[in-house]
């Protein structure tokens, strides 16, 4: 599991970051779903196991992403036909809230 920051996760995904109106709309929606094109994940699967520790992939599932005073976990990722991913992200809930 990793913690990022928002512009962290966006050198991780390529020339294209989630936009100011990505993040508004998965905030008030409290979950969205962040695609990813294959140039971004690193090449295909079995790529992992050969470079050890380092991930290939710019999100796993449990990682969670801090935006201003709020975070997402992710909470599951699919495989596109193009060897892309797409993460599913929702809203971690206030503390305070009860």
């Amino acid at each position: 599991m990793r913690r990022l920051t928002r512009s962290e996760l966006a050198s991780r995904v390529g020339p294209r970051p989630p936009s100011d109106a990505f993040w508004r709309r998965a905030i008030d929606r409290g979950a969205a779903a962040l695609a990813v094109g294959a140039d971004a994940v690193g090449g295909e699967a079995e790529s992992d196991e050969t470079n050890g520790d380092e991930p290939t992939e710019p999100l796993a599932t449990g990682d969670i992403i801090d935006v201003g005073d709020r975070a997402f976990v992710v909470v599951g990722a699919e495989r596109t036909e193009r060897g892309g991913r797409i993460y599913r992200i929702e809203l971690v809930a206030d503390r305070d809230e009860s």
